[in-house]
């Protein structure tokens, strides 16, 4: 299993559906930014998040990279996410 352990901001949060959404950008020179998943978040998690996201907190979050492929009109398109549980995100301000 790929392991993800990183430290950085949330942005670009969707709470909308099953699974929560958001962006996890890199604290480095140069600029990264991952999309994460978290399947079936409860209320906490999603607004400790929104939170996050509106305050630009410092966050270390853990979870394991997941990698998709798929053909689109002949193109092979690759992405990867991170899935990670709500005890995996935490503040560190």
């Amino acid at each position: 299993m790929n392991v993800f352990i990183g430290i950085g901001t949330i942005i670009d949060v969707d709470t909308s559906g099953r699974a929560l959404k958001f962006n996890f950008s890199l604290k480095q020179e140069r600029p990264c930014v991952i999309p994460c998943l978290v399947f079936e978040p409860d209320e906490e998690i999603k607004d400790f998040v929104s939170q996050s996201e509106a305050c630009v907190q410092t966050v270390w979050l853990r979870g394991r990279v997941i990698a998709n492929e798929f053909d689109n009109n002949g193109n092979t398109i690759k992405k990867i996410a991170v899935v990670t549980y709500p005890s995996n995100i935490k503040p560190i301000d």
